[in-house]
């Protein structure tokens, strides 16, 4: 099962990281209108479409989570499973040796010992031997019946497990074709500018870029301990492209970023920023310190690492790059510290 997951999730690998925004209203279908929009029309529906993209990454995120935590589980189901039967077949072994035995000797008829034992006193002795033999198979079928059913519970376990891994890979499927039809619909509005509207909107997404990337070296502060960790790696990363399902080291998601930030304070953090919220004690965004994550959405549908005055780092969507940001232009929910 893990294999297949592999298998679909780097097949999931899509050409979108070069893509400058890809994701569009129900109403524009796949061929291109003759018509041209204004460029501020373009990003302002792009704007909503980005925005019901990361939520459904996110959901992406969650469901890709709980699936890596299943498989987990199955193979531990399973090797329980493989133990479980190796009882049982031992059990079952030897009840077939105790049982070929008796064949072999006519079995033990107690009135027949006593036609041919020749004494009461042997005949005594046989029938104690023979209530000792049945109170051992009795245990060996109490045994052998126990392993059955261990083996029996184990293997519903790992059958319903294996159907829900199946569930969760149809699922993480659905989410990833919504976003690839929103990236589809977002790269017909791009082709609905004109020329120069288009080499317009290029030049200031990569202006965004090359400014983001000179900001890489410039933190000095005032984040400590753990929290400068978190910060400083979160630097490291300015002007990397946005990629939904995106850790790292090339491009990233939201909660990607956090995820991987956190990590290299040495905190664990799960890939979906509604997970990363619930998992960590809140904070009052009149309190915030450098290192904290801001949340936005309930539950939340992004997250970025504040970084002191004001700001904050994440990476907003598609066709963008992991950049500052000022809080004040983009208002957080909550927020919480890792």
């Amino acid at each position: 099962m893990a294999t297949t997951h592999k298998a679909r999730v780097s097949a999931f690998g899509i050409t979108l990281v070069a893509f400058a925004a890809v994701l569009v209203p129900t109403g524009i279908g796949a061929a291109a209108p003759t018509s041209h929009l204004t460029l501020t029309q373009v990003k302002a529906q792009i704007a909503s479409l980005n925005e019901r993209a990361e939520a459904i990454t996110e959901q992406y995120n969650s469901a890709r989570d709980r699936l890596a935590a299943l498989e987990k589980k199955a193979q531990l189901t399973q090797r329980e499973l493989e133990r479980d039967q190796a009882v049982l077949s031992k059990s079952e072994s030897k009840l077939a040796a105790q049982a070929a035995a008796a064949y072999r000797t006519g079995g033990l008829d107690a009135t027949m010992s006593l036609v041919t034992s020749g004494s009461p006193q042997t005949f005594l002795d046989q029938t104690s031997t023979l209530h000792e033999v049945a109170r051992y198979q009795a245990s060996q079928v109490a045994a052998a019946n126990a392993a059955q059913r261990t083996m029996t519970a184990a293997q519903s376990l790992h059958t319903a497990q294996v159907k829900q891994q199946r569930s969760l890979l149809s699922d993480i499927t659905a989410k990833r074709n919504a976003v690839a039809n929103l990236l589809s619909q977002q790269k017909t509005l791009l082709n609905r500018l004109t020329s120069a509207a288009r080499a317009q909107y290029d030049a200031q997404a990569n202006a965004v870029a090359a400014h983001q990337l000179a900001l890489r070296s410039s933190y000095t502060g005032p984040a400590s301990g753990q929290a400068a960790a978190a910060v400083q790696y979160a630097y490291a990363q300015l002007g990397k492209p946005y990629y939904y399902g995106g850790a790292g080291p090339s491009s990233f998601d939201c909660s990607g970023l956090t995820m991987r930030a956190w990590e290299a304070a040495g905190v664990a953090l799960s890939h979906n920023a509604a997970a990363q919220q619930s998992s960590i004690p809140a904070v009052s965004l009149g309190a915030l310190e450098p290192g904290d994550l801001v949340f936005f959405g309930a539950p939340a549908h992004h997250v970025g690492i504040y970084i002191g005055g004001g700001r904050f780092i994440h990476a907003p969507h598609t066709g963008t790059v992991v950049q500052i940001t000022s809080l004040s232009s983009y208002p957080p929910t909550t927020a919480g510290r890792p």
